[in-house]
């Protein structure tokens, strides 16, 4: 197993689990040089690798202004667009599962990745790794408001935490638009799978805490948790009320999913999507089985145009070709 690895629950619901921690080092302004950004990313760096346990886990990365490389890294969901566009450093774990931003609008933007619903064991590695690196560049504290963050709306805990949920029925349903006010109700955000700005394709949607003053960090995790299982139960039942009434459409269009994987010589982005949200789907029902969901996950990542090279026509056929060999496994339960 990797040294980062988390894993939760809701397989086929839940894809991922995010933590970020905002933090800047103390004696430095918050608007910062590159020369700065380099420097502050080589002695973060020496910090993580001086600990003979995990030091030897991590890389550092220069994040090449609007590269491919960044736009990789993007699909990755290992930075952000903003760091993608302007340039800055990435340290980051071997297996993936840690990735601190420097030269974002904090000076570090340290995230914990796992897989299905996990956001407190993800919150508990990142404290880890802040702790370490805080021991040796003290972060910038006020004792009354928390951390001290770039942006005031960061303040306090600097915790972002996210949930991404795989939504399709209540997407087709309409019931979506409750689930965002529900979750506004709840203190917690719902966006597409990039996050603010994003759109969601294929059903994918991130959910995460809106507040990060007036609570801990792991109060505020908690409520992300709950306000995430109340929308997988809600999604749940979207997709048995779609089987009740009207299993054999329900079947069809999965089967279909199934067999256009099987068989796609060409094959575009969208469609490559909503062919894998379907197969998630039928798989979570019963009806499909023999890949583990988080092989699909993966997939939906890999299959992005910034994640294959040549021709527009090149890249269909690849991510064709990348979904017959993930589809070869899938077994039809009739």
């Amino acid at each position: 197993m990797s040294m980062f690895s988390i894993t939760g629950g809701f397989a086929g619901l839940a894809v991922s689990s995010r933590v970020r921690l905002a933090r800047n080092l103390k004696g430095y302004p918050f608007r910062l040089t590159e020369a700065q950004h380099q420097e502050i990313a080589d002695k973060v760096f020496s910090v993580l690798q001086s600990n003979p346990t995990i030091g030897p886990a991590f890389e550092k990365i220069q994040i090449i202004p609007r590269s491919t490389e960044a736009s990789q890294l993007v699909e990755e969901h290992l930075i952000s667009p903003e760091l993608a566009q302007n340039g800055g450093w990435l340290i980051v774990s071997k297996d993936k599962g840690v990735a601190i931003m420097v030269g974002e609008e904090d000076h570090l933007r340290l995230q914990v990745i796992g897989a299905g619903l996990c956001p407190k064991e993800c919150l508990e590695t990142a404290e880890r790794v802040a702790t370490l690196i805080e021991a040796a560049l003290p972060f910038a504290y006020d004792e009354h408001l928390g951390y001290l963050t770039a942006c005031p709306t960061n303040v306090g805990t600097g915790l972002r935490a996210s949930i991404m949920l795989h939504l399709p029925m209540l997407t087709a349903t309409g019931a979506i638009s409750h689930i965002v006010g529900y979750a506004g109700s709840r203190g917690c955000a719902v966006r597409g799978a990039y996050g603010e700005g994003s759109k969601a394709v294929g059903g994918f949607y991130q959910i995460s805490n809106q507040v990060t003053l007036g609570a801990s960090s792991a109060e505020l995790t908690d409520r992300l948790v709950e306000t995430a299982t109340t929308i997988i139960d809600a999604e749940k039942k979207a997709r048995e009320q779609v089987r009740s009434q009207n299993e054999a459409g329900l079947r069809d269009r999965i089967y279909r999913a199934a067999g256009t994987m099987r068989s796609a010589y060409l094959i575009d982005t969208a469609e490559a999507i909503q062919c894998v949200s379907d197969v998630l789907v039928g798989l979570q029902m019963g009806l499909l089985s023999g890949v583990d969901p988080q092989t699909l996950y993966a997939l939906e990542q890999h299959i992005r145009p910034a994640m294959l090279t040549g021709a527009p026509q090149e890249r269909d056929i690849k991510r064709a070709a990348m979904l017959r060999e993930t589809a070869k496994d899938i077994i039809i339960n009739g």
